[in-house]
């Protein structure tokens, strides 16, 4: 009797072990179909769709984000704004992200290079935060150009909040979105694109290892781009392939695994080759203008000569200035009623025979161009105190006032007989106030940038 009760045990626990198991599978397999799913082909060199599902439902694209993130970077570069070997201090907020991630330290000093590498090959959300703190300042401000930048290039359906995907009220994109996106970066960006088909790279003396490197192998003609992950959003993957004279555009959201990813994509892309037509030739996109969305320079975190962007020229030729050199000068040409004709908006001014600076003995002849008489003026005007300089963006006052004692022993000897000042700017719609030292040399302001800098 106790042998059976135990043989009967035994046999209840095996059935418990197995209902269980069935249960689990069952969710998981919930879980996978649970996805919202969306797929779109296109051909890469004429822009034309070749198969769709669900193209324009607005989705979490997870880590197909990052493909925006280094598209801009890659702008910036290119716009000479920053540097491959540009170092950016690691924040916290960038140390704070969640995996995955590169595991940065805090103040941590990392080139725009290395940053590049980890935010395309092994997906760092660490890296990604890096890289748009280092172009406009702030993650919130990079998320603001990312989606303007979306809209110029026909991502009509898109929005972003961070840089590097993870899932976030307002954050959605589409398939037929990501693949607009990733066929800017293979033609607007020929020289970076090869990065995302790289099976590893090297980063700080490490080695990262492409989260898309088995489908590179596996599908012939595979040459990137991006895979996402996020319980949200599923498995997500924007791939190109090139075969011949043909090159297709594939995007998969909301696969349940990376195998049923793989197999859906390699379904996509097949389809893609059958459809899209032989191509001979260059392929141009019509250019963007995206530049303006960047943060200006005075803007982004930093300490810079003061300042500004030109304005629209008046209607009369006027030039602001603290030095009474150029105002005389200045109003010479003003007043003068022969020599050289120089346009403006409303007509030709005329220009004297002879500038000259009365406090500086200093004369040029009438032959010269007014540029370069203005540009000596400046030279000689280096011992006037007219320069300043301006530090960051603060969101207070009171942080701003804070930073004087900090900042003026960075360059005790220039910054302690500076004018000191809080002044108030406007960023983004939002009132910011700015530290500035006024009353400096043009050589001692910019000595002063350069610490502040360092």
């Amino acid at each position: 009797m106790r042998f059976y009760s135990q043989k009967k045990s035994s046999f209840y626990h095996i059935w418990f072990f197995v209902c269980v198991l069935i249960t689990v599978l069952a969710l998981l397999s919930v879980r996978a179909s649970a996805y919202s799913f969306a797929t779109f082909v296109l051909d890469a060199h004429n822009g034309k769709t070749l198969y769709s599902l669900n193209p324009d439902s607005k989705l979490h694209p997870a880590s197909l984000t990052k493909m925006m993130t280094l598209y801009l970077v890659f702008n910036e570069v290119e716009s000479k704004r920053i540097r491959l070997d540009q170092k950016v201090v690691i924040s916290k907020n960038a140390v704070r992200e969640p995996p995955s991630k590169f595991g940065y330290k805090v103040g941590q000093r990392v080139s725009i290079r290395y940053l590049i590498r980890a935010a395309a090959i092994r997906s760092a959300n660490d890296a990604a935060t890096a890289l748009g703190e280092a172009v406009s300042g702030s993650e919130r401000d990079f998320a603001r150009y990312m989606t303007r930048s979306a809209k110029a290039m026909g991502m009509l359906n898109t929005n972003f909040k961070n840089a590097h995907g993870l899932t976030q009220t307002g954050h959605f994109s589409t398939a037929r979105d990501m693949a607009i996106l990733a066929r800017r970066l293979i033609y607007d960006f020929p020289e970076y694109y090869h990065l995302f088909g790289r099976r590893s790279v090297n980063s700080l003396g490490r080695t990262l290892y492409n989260t898309n490197r088995k489908f590179l192998a596996s599908y012939s003609g595979a040459d990137g781009i991006k895979t996402g992950f996020t319980s949200a959003a599923g498995y997500n993957l924007a791939a190109s392939a090139k075969r011949g004279d043909k090159r297709v555009i594939g995007v998969v959201f909301g696969s349940g695994s990376v195998k049923l990813r793989s197999r859906r994509m390699t379904e996509l892309l097949n389809i893609g080759f059958s459809k899209a037509k032989n191509f001979e030739g260059e392929v141009r996109l019509s250019p963007l203008s995206i530049d303006l969305f960047a943060v200006v320079k005075g803007i982004r975190k930093g300490a810079i000569l003061f300042s500004s962007s030109p304005p629209k020229r008046p209607d009369f030729f006027r030039f602001d200035s603290n030095s009474k050199t150029i105002s005389a000068a200045i109003e010479q040409l003003l007043n003068s009623t022969i020599g050289e004709e120089m346009m403006d908006n409303r007509g030709p001014l005329i220009r004297p025979n002879i500038l000259f600076d009365k406090d500086n003995d200093f004369s040029v002849a009438e032959t010269q161009n007014i540029k370069e008489k203005l540009l000596k003026i400046l030279d000689i005007d280096d011992s006037r105190k007219n320069y300043s300089v301006v530090v960051g963006s603060y969101f207070t006052d009171f942080n701003a006032k804070k930073d004087f004692t900090r900042l003026t022993l960075t360059d005790f000897e220039t910054l302690s007989g500076a004018k000191r000042i809080v002044t108030k700017g406007v960023i983004n719609e939002k009132l910011v106030f700015r530290v500035k030292f006024s009353e400096l040399k043009k050589s001692d302001a910019v000595k002063a940038c350069k610490k502040l800098i360092a």
